[in-house]
């Protein structure tokens, strides 16, 4: 089978394939270890979950594609420490919660470890004071860059995958550059096709983040929690640990069809203010932040919601194609869900 893509949904669909014993080619223009660029959006991620209320029907797909990955990273955090998954807390701080949220809609987080909503006395007296609304869970998070490696890696050393670097114009191209294979799974991102179109309903979405670095022997509450902040104007700020060692995540934009490859300065002074008044424990005793490095990425979304469906292809209907893509900002709570998805309709 041939993978085409590399990012987080490319590699766990290779590797989930891979553990059911089919011999894996992935095809890319860009893999873990090269250079960073704005396109291989897998490498920018906060990488963490925190659930939603389900409020159109690709919502409650994704949730279910959520609830799988969940299970499957408590499992690696407990048996494979070099994934960089680690179990945390997370909290949601709402100022304008809607009714999704209040009413816990479409089973919010019933089906979540330790899910609590605090009590309003509790959040009037703990929480900036213009937050309204607190729920608390178990989840996880994990350090991206680790993490993508770890999977490529599996793929190379456990099941011999081999890695082709090249930029396809088309998926019906796979099949010049592998003759002989048995289907392909399409996590382009993009929504690459088989005439070498792209998906209409598939758009960028440009993230803005920060990756910082704490200040040295200050002890801080955000080592085992992520947090993520919504304003009563609709701005999220969030705060996500990099496990082993990896900074801080701080964030963001989501500026769709924004195609700015570089950082705004206009962002970044808006997030360090954000973050400062959330935050604080994160920035030195002047106010400010160690910047490591400040992130941009294109989520690769779609109109509609992710694409997971099996295509038929060739003149006699004999080849076909899985796509599995459009997942947006959600591609690592997502990635072993759609993976499972996946390897059903192969």
């Amino acid at each position: 089978i041939v993978v085409v893509g590399a990012g987080v949904i490319g590699l766990s669909c290779a590797l989930r394939l891979a553990e059911d014993g089919y011999d894996i080619t992935v095809i890319a223009t860009q893999y873990p270890t090269d250079p960073l660029s704005i396109n291989y959006t897998s490498s920018w991620a906060g990488a963490h979950f925190r659930p939603f209320p389900s409020k159109e029907e690709s919502d409650l797909r994704e949730a279910s594609y959520t609830r799988a990955t969940q299970a499957y990273m408590t499992d690696l955090a407990q048996t494979s420490p070099e994934s960089s998954v680690v179990i945390t807390q997370g909290e949601d701080w709402l100022e304008t919660p809607d009714q999704y949220y209040k009413e816990l809609a479409h089973n919010f987080g019933h089906d979540l470890p330790n899910f609590e909503v605090l009590d309003k006395q509790v959040v009037k007296s703990n929480f900036p004071s213009n937050v309204n609304w607190v729920c608390r869970y178990t989840t996880w998070c994990l350090n991206a860059p680790l993490y993508i490696q770890y999977l490529a890696r599996r793929l190379q050393m456990n099941y011999h995958a081999k890695f082709i670097v090249h930029t396809l114009k088309s998926l019906s191209e796979v099949d010049d550059l592998v003759p002989v294979n048995a289907g392909i799974i399409n996590c382009s991102g993009t929504g690459l096709q088989l005439s070498g179109q792209y998906d209409p309903k598939c758009f960028p979405i440009r993230g803005q983040t920060l990756l910082v670095r704490p200040p040295k022997g200050k002890l801080h509450p955000y080592s085992r929690k992520t947090i993520t902040h919504q304003a009563a104007n609709g701005l999220w700020t969030f705060v996500i640990p990099r496990p082993l060692d990896g900074g801080y995540i701080i964030g963001g934009t989501k500026q769709p069809g924004d195609m700015l490859p570089t950082p705004r300065e206009k962002d970044t002074r808006e997030l360090m203010a954000r973050a400062y008044t959330l935050y604080p424990e994160l920035a030195d005793e002047n106010g400010n932040y160690d910047v490591i490095r400040v992130n941009v990425g294109r989520r690769p979304a779609r109109e509609g919601g992710s694409r997971v469906e099996l295509e038929h292809y060739g003149g006699n209907n004999d080849k076909w194609v899985v796509h599995a893509y459009g997942l947006g900002g959600m591609g690592f709570e997502t990635s072993r869900g759609v993976a499972d998805h996946v390897a059903k309709l192969v």
